[in-house]
């Protein structure tokens, strides 16, 4: 199985997020829900709250190296993240949505033309990655609009040709456009995905399935 809901909710996207090693999940996780993330991406899984919310995958991003939480985000959050052996950068940006506004592998990223220059930097000393201001199908937000593994990537069904090309070289792999959840060009919000396997979201067509798979270079 490849498809999951947190309480019936298919945006699965907002509420956890991955790299190749951890799985971020709220404190609330159904035990369902953790046994096909373990399964299909390989990781251990970790329950925690990102600013007091569950909705840590709009709030947080990562890859191999580290990990770019929120103001907002507790001491303890803090203490507790660290455990994982990730570098934890708490960031100073008021633009605090960090799943929306950048994508990221362990090869590059891309990041909201949005967020300032001095934050940019310093989550690319956290993440060690060079990340590149875009923006995807006309929308600042391009970390909703995008996915990425080291082995591909996702992008939103509306993503101009420069832009796809400026992805590609920004992430350095190869991707495909799609969508996830019967049509979303969101697709963070309905996919997680590392580079052993994904889930998405219980609204994804069979169709998707197979055009996310694809894109990410999973089969």
């Amino acid at each position: 199985m490849n498809s999951i809901a947190y309480y019936g909710n298919p945006w699965v996207g907002m509420f956890a997020k991955t790299n190749n090693s951890i799985t971020i999940v709220p404190v609330d996780a159904q035990d369902k829900m953790i046994d096909i993330i373990t399964e299909r991406l390989g990781t251990s899984v970790i329950k925690t709250s990102i600013a007091e919310s569950n909705i840590s995958g709009l709030y947080c991003v990562m890859n191999s190296s580290g990990m770019v939480v929120p103001n907002i985000t507790t001491d303890e959050e803090i203490s507790f993240l660290k455990k994982s052996g990730l570098n934890i950068y708490r960031s100073k940006e008021i633009q605090n949505a960090h799943g929306n506004n950048i994508v990221v592998n362990d090869k590059g990223g891309i990041i909201s033309d949005r967020i300032t220059r001095e934050e940019t930097l310093r989550m690319q000393d956290t993440l060690g990655v060079d990340l590149v201001q875009i923006q995807i199908a006309g929308y600042h937000t391009v970390g909703s609009c995008c996915i990425a593994t080291n082995k591909g990537f996702l992008t939103h069904f509306k993503t101009s040709e420069e832009e796809f090309s400026a992805i590609e070289s920004a992430l350095k792999v190869r991707g495909s456009k799609g969508t996830a959840n019967m049509g979303a060009g969101f697709v963070t919000l309905g996919v997680i995905a590392n580079d052993k396997g994904y889930v998405a979201g219980a609204a994804t067509s069979a169709f998707e399935l197979g055009r996310i798979e694809e894109a990410l270079g999973l089969i």
